[in-house]
């Protein structure tokens, strides 16, 4: 029987991968009106607003489900329109669109880093000085984590993660064409490697994702001195 402290995390977790996957939508918006498309902005996609990016399956109902469970989850939001016909170099364009998602990702990590940085500086924030302040600060902490691997994740070379956009737009014209043809089975591979590790139970090769982040997210938190 999942109890109500399960919820309670369950739902604080999905909040926070909303936030998080809104500031990333935001940035492949912004980007691609800065680069001339303005198709996003003109369905009212280019906003912070959480509500113009969910998808009641892939942000709601699956983060919910697997977070109760107490697994990992796989979510995504509605996928950002973009119209290749108004920017100048499409598939260099496209690139930059789709790199701004995780970059924002990342930079989000950094600012809250900063944040929990200058309340120790001002405030003598510390986890342990009251249970609003640890609950604050586990709470900022844990969005940080998430935040890297929201980046890391969608930086796997897999159609329809941005990793396959970055890569299709750093490889040489030929390559590239080459490269694109593996789109059709970009999302096959990716249900294979999340969900048949589990259901065999072998080590799962996406494990490398939740190590990398682990890294990147320490390596910040020590450069701006949290950690």
């Amino acid at each position: 029987m999942i109890s109500p402290e399960q919820i309670y995390r369950a739902i604080l977790i999905v909040t926070q991968f909303i936030i998080l996957l809104t500031f990333h939508e935001w940035g492949h918006a912004k980007s691609a009106n800065m680069l001339g498309d303005s198709t996003a902005r003109d369905q009212g996609r280019m906003s912070l607003n959480p509500a113009v990016h969910i998808d009641p399956i892939g942000t709601l109902f699956l983060p919910l489900i697997g977070s109760l469970f107490g697994g990992g989850f796989f979510g995504w939001a509605k996928p950002v329109p973009v119209n290749p016909y108004n920017l100048k170099n499409p598939r260099f364009d496209i690139m930059l669109i789709a790199a701004a998602g995780p970059l924002m990702n990342i930079l989000l990590t950094i600012a809250i880093f900063i944040i929990i940085r200058v309340l120790e500086l001002t405030i003598n924030f510390t986890p342990y000085s009251s249970t609003t302040h640890l609950a604050i600060y586990q709470f900022m902490k844990t969005s940080a984590l998430i935040s890297v691997f929201l980046a890391a994740f969608n930086m796997l070379p897999l159609f329809p993660l941005d990793g396959f956009s970055v890569v299709n737009g750093l490889l040489p014209e030929r390559a590239s064409r080459q490269f694109s043809k593996l789109a059709p089975y970009g999302m096959p591979i990716l249900m294979l490697l999340l969900f048949v590790p589990s259901i065999l139970r072998i080590y799962n090769p996406l494990q490398i994702i939740a190590v990398i982040s682990y890294a990147i997210n320490n390596a910040l938190g020590k450069f701006i001195g949290v950690f």
